[in-house]
């Protein structure tokens, strides 16, 4: 991959943080307070490592909001199914 292409790629991984975020933030419609925080934690750590390494990996960076999705997708699954959290 060359250079222009790694940086765009790194810069479009930052950038699908922020609908992460507004997903992460809008949960609380349906989640307690405490995940809601958790997820904030976790959006904090996803955000850095991307950070730290979206110019020597920029795959990586583009693949960490899609973890954070699947992450989001996963825990509001649990949430419904074995704690009853609902809207």
């Amino acid at each position: 991959m060359n250079i222009s292409a790694r940086v765009v790629v790194g810069w479009l991984g930052l950038a699908c943080f922020v609908p992460l975020l507004f997903l992460y933030l809008v949960s609380g419609l349906v989640a307690p307070w405490w995940a809601v925080a958790g997820f904030g934690v976790v959006w904090c750590l996803l955000f850095v490592t991307a950070l730290r390494t979206f110019r020597r990996r920029p795959l990586l960076a583009l693949a960490l909001p899609l973890l954070g999705l699947a992450w989001w997708f996963a825990v509001l699954w649990f949430g419904d199914v074995f704690l009853n959290w609902t809207a």
